[in-house]
């Protein structure tokens, strides 16, 4: 009896001593595991771990914050629309209507502009919350934009003209109306009291140029000017590919042709300041390059002080 309670004993002894082995080697198991999550030896990351700074496929909450920093302060020249609502306005830039955020203090003086008002602005681009892809534009400066000083334009300047197919470069003047002033070719001469460009060689071909005033409206305009048109003969308002290329960014485009005459009566809007442009032309040798000269010219109209 004594033997084998002496066995039991050192089996008791044995058995602990090999629980003991056999929890250090399990935990030394873990141990080493949990160290390869990162990269391998060789540079390389384990492919059941994200790389890091990739969480596995889900988004990191940290990327969905909208970044509030302003990007860098935009500048440019438009037209007043109108408000929004009482922390936006509406400005067209370029021709194409934008919506702007804006604060109490620009939000009053917005209040007083009239639609069709020049402006100039300065403005932010911010991430739109929840879609990094979107951009606010923020106003930080609203002002009536200032008008160009005849003193800033040069005394001459090459434009370039299609005639008969091919084009071709000039030079033209300044000349100057009453608020506002353009560049014209030597064929033409111009009557700043009548607000007339006319042919050298026939006064019958020439324009009369029209400042509009701020708020005009098209509609208004459009009705009174087919009103006068139709005593040529049918009106027409063209668009798009009817009308010549150098002057699709118009507004109104009207033409009537009647017996021996065609006239054409345009509206642009330029950098905010309405113009209108009504074109005679008879049928003649020069009513081929006359239209091109003359909407050359038109082109480089600008409104000044």
């Amino acid at each position: 009896m004594h033997n084998m309670s002496l066995k039991k004993d050192r089996w008791k002894k044995t058995a602990g001593w090999l629980g003991v082995i056999l929890l250090a080697l399990s935990l030394t198991a873990c141990a080493g595991n949990g160290s390869k999550a990162g990269p391998n030896a060789g540079g390389e990351t384990n492919e059941n771990q994200p790389a890091p700074g990739n969480n596995g496929g889900q988004t990191d909450p940290s990327n969905d914050t909208p970044d509030n920093t302003a990007g860098e302060t935009k500048q440019g020249k438009g037209t007043f629309v109108g408000l929004i609502d009482n922390h936006s306005a509406e400005i067209e830039l370029d021709g194409t209507p934008t919506a702007f955020q804006l604060d109490e203090t620009l939000g009053a003086m917005a209040q007083n502009l009239e639609q069709g008002t020049p402006v100039s602005i300065e403005y932010v681009e911010r991430a739109v919350e929840g879609d990094a892809t979107l951009k606010q534009l923020v106003l930080t400066k609203l002002e009536l934009a200032p008008a160009k000083s005849t003193l800033e334009l040069p005394a001459e300047k090459t434009l370039e003209v299609e005639l008969e197919g091919m084009k071709e470069t000039r030079t033209a003047t300044l000349a100057k109306g009453e608020g506002y002033a353009f560049y014209m070719f030597d064929i033409f001469s111009f009557d700043a009291e009548t607000n007339k460009l006319m042919m050298n060689y026939d006064s019958a071909y020439h324009v009369v140029i029209t400042k509009l005033p701020s708020g005009y409206d098209v509609e208004e305009l459009a009705k009174a000017a087919k009103s006068d048109l139709s005593k040529i003969g049918k009106v027409e308002q063209l668009s798009g590919d009817q009308i010549y290329a150098t002057m699709r960014d118009a507004e109104l485009f009207l033409f009537a042709q009647g017996d021996g005459v065609t006239q054409e009566y345009i509206v642009k809007n330029v950098d905010g300041q309405g113009f209108a442009f009504l074109l005679n032309s008879p049928q003649g040798e020069a009513s081929e390059g006359f239209g091109p000269l003359a909407f050359a010219s038109i082109n480089t109209v600008v409104a000044t002080d």
